[in-house]
């Protein structure tokens, strides 16, 4: 199926040319970057399979193409290949370390790669130094989404790097980490993107925002059935944000479980739902889309 794609796609194009440049010789195929995006076409589709191909073919006609080895990666991470990816995440930045377009979707892609095989250190490294480290700042917006798979951005980072930091027993270093992604998280809870959401947090203060001093669903309630299960009408228990449990105690590192838990929930509705936006890249550095 992949030949006869990659046949197709040339044909197309030679036909295309030949009828706009009639003094054209020679045979015309795709070049790397077209291989390349017809890759994040397939990707797109959920065709992980053929964008592999794709990908992989443009690396072999161009070794120094940054976007092939970004397709590469992201691909095999949905092929639940991650060692696989974070090699080819890897082997690109082991060529190019300066910053590039797509830096910020190696970074996060080997945080997620890490996180999946189970080495938390280079999750966490990956996460809290190269990716929060490298975030562009000066467009004013700090909002990362993978332009491919926009329901895919920073909070699920964030979400990488306090469950890396949890596994590691850094539980204060995961505590601060599980204070910014609901602050992340915050920016939307008032324009009604998710009403499911909404009802775990309560705006103590009535100021219309989500601050400090309001109060976030802990996880825990008051079972009244016997199916072990939150079920509609049952009391919920609410702790002040920022948190500050005492993860000295097995029950301070039970809510903190319990909150990776909530947060993994909440970010991965998918589309996008999860509310954050991303503005269009200006130039200035690589992952910010609408």
């Amino acid at each position: 199926m992949m030949n006869t794609a990659r046949r197709y796609f040339a044909i197309l194009l030679s036909t295309i040319v030949a009828i706009f440049m009639f003094g054209c010789r020679g045979d015309v195929v795709p070049t790397d970057s077209d291989m390349s995006s017809y890759g994040w076409v397939m990707y797109e589709a959920g065709d992980y399979v053929d964008a592999l191909d794709w990908f992989t073919t443009a690396i072999k006609e161009d070794s120094s193409h940054s976007d092939a080895y970004n397709g590469v990666g992201w691909t095999m991470g949905h092929l639940r290949q991650a060692d696989s990816a974070a090699y080819y995440f890897n082997k690109y930045l082991d060529r190019d370390s300066t910053s590039f377009e797509n830096i910020l979707d190696f970074y996060a892609g080997l945080s997620f790669a890490y996180n999946a095989i189970g080495d938390d250190g280079n999750a966490r490294l990956y996460a809290q130094t190269y990716f929060f480290g490298n975030q562009n700042y000066e467009i004013g917006d700090p909002d990362w989404c993978f332009c491919h798979k926009t329901d895919i951005n920073q909070l699920d980072v964030r979400l990488v790097l306090a469950i890396s930091e949890y596994r590691l027993g850094l539980f204060d270093n995961s505590q601060s980490s599980i204070n910014a992604a609901y602050g992340d998280l915050s920016k939307q809870l008032n324009s009604g993107f998710n009403n499911s959401i909404a009802t775990d947090y309560e705006d103590v203060n009535s100021n219309g925002v989500f601050d400090s001093g309001d109060k976030i669903y802990n996880g825990e309630w008051q079972d009244s059935g016997t199916l072990g299960l939150l079920e509609e009408g049952e009391l919920k228990f609410f702790d002040e944000y920022p948190l500050s449990y005492d993860y000295n105690t097995v029950l301070g590192r039970t809510y903190l479980a319990n909150h990776l838990a909530l947060l993994q929930g909440h970010f991965s509705v998918g589309k996008g739902e999860n509310g954050l936006n991303c503005s269009e890249n200006d130039g200035q550095g690589g992952g910010y889309c609408q």
